[in-house]
């Protein structure tokens, strides 16, 4: 019998075993082209996820397979979560092979901000990380925008052609970036992470570029990977950014939901004024000590939600002081950053040890 991939995640099908990963009625499979495994079938006509059973090291062999095989990488970070889009991987890989890094979701910035001051921003941020693309493009796979200029940056360093190995963790947007490059919806896009199981290469009609389209990396570090699909769902920004500025005094605690506690420390002389971006579904709230307490334990919260409350208060907790000055902004990745418009702000921070936090320079600028 002749070997059929899915279409949408690349993994072969099979018509044995309705239970394992690749499966399409054997009718289909002997008769038809260009078909979804039963998986990819259910995300997209019925926003069904069947879960499957590849580990992250799984994902990052396959990942590992297709650097080889291309000649330029094309990461993907999404700029509302840009600390929860990098992986040790990706960065390794950059650091080695020739690239264009791709920034999704130009729409979700709740500030204007010119695409030329994102790319300058990243360019930075990355010259951190000792990355140096050979350029980048600010997209928006929501409405288009900027996605031609993927394809015109890689004609320009590569006139005759190249594979590219599209590459970033999950929730970046990935899949979408490469159905706008290949003017069709081949590539399976869910809001699910581990949809894309195994490396596929498709071409951009009427060119000699190659795309593979590399299963999504799960790091480390996001508070999205401690909670249900449904509560990760909510604090993933995939459509309005919710911000909220403060002026809270010495001893306020301020939650982001029942994920963080940030308690202000600085003094009555210093009034710090910040800002908070997160989700649109993330809710904020400002209060005392005592009635943190009680909310904590009681039910004022959605997230977590009662499916995976437990689960989440089962890790370990830990508290750290810091000092964020004016121009900065500390990152709770996978969740939410916050920006100091007048510092500085000394804060004393409560969450999981899993959650990974930074202090950077400002993506959003404070305004005089």
């Amino acid at each position: 019998m002749i070997t059929k991939k899915c279409l949408g995640c690349g993994i072969e099908l099979q018509c044995e075993d309705k239970n394992k990963e690749g499966f399409v009625p054997e009718e289909k499979l002997l008769t038809q082209e260009n078909l979804l495994c039963q998986r990819c079938y259910k995300i997209k006509n019925y926003g069904q996820n069947l879960a499957n059973n590849f580990s992250s090291e799984d994902y990052k062999k396959e990942v590992l397979k297709s650097v080889k095989k291309s000649d330029i990488i094309l990461p993907i970070f999404d700029i509302i979560d840009f600390e929860g889009s990098f992986d040790v991987e990706i960065l390794d890989i950059l650091r080695e092979k020739d690239s264009i890094v791709v920034v999704n979701k130009l729409d979700l910035i709740p500030d204007e901000k010119h695409p030329s001051e994102v790319a300058n921003w990243v360019k930075d941020r990355l010259a951190e990380e000792s990355i140096a693309p050979l350029d980048i493009a600010i997209v928006s796979t929501k409405n288009g925008y900027g996605v031609n200029g993927i394809f015109k940056k890689i004609k320009h360093f590569y006139p005759d052609g190249v594979n590219a190995m599209v590459i970033g963790v999950t929730n970046v947007g990935k899949s979408s970036v490469i159905n706008r490059l290949l003017g069709k919806r081949i590539a399976t896009v869910s809001k699910y992470p581990g949809t894309t199981i195994k490396n596929t290469l498709n071409m951009i009609p009427f060119t000699n570029i190659g795309l593979y389209d590399t299963p999504g990396l799960i790091p480390e570090g996001r508070a999205s990977d401690l909670l249900c699909d449904s509560c990760a769902q909510k604090i993933i920004p995939a459509g309005e950014i919710s911000r909220k500025t403060f002026k809270a005094k010495y001893d306020r605690i301020i939650m982001i939901d029942n994920l963080v506690k940030i308690r202000v420390l600085n003094d009555e002389e210093v009034k710090p004024i910040f800002a908070i971006y997160a989700a649109k579904d993330v809710k904020f709230h400002e209060t005392t000590i005592e009635r943190a307490k009680e909310l904590e334990e009681g039910n004022f919260f959605d997230i977590p939600c009662e499916c995976c409350r437990d689960e989440y208060n089962k890790h370990k907790k830990i508290t750290k002081t810091l000092t964020i000055k004016t121009g900065e902004e500390l990152v709770f990745k996978g969740l939410a950053w916050v920006s100091v418009k007048r510092g500085p702000l000394n804060i004393q921070i409560t969450l999981p040890e899993e959650i990974d936090i930074s202090i950077r320079k400002a993506f959003i600028s404070p305004r005089r």
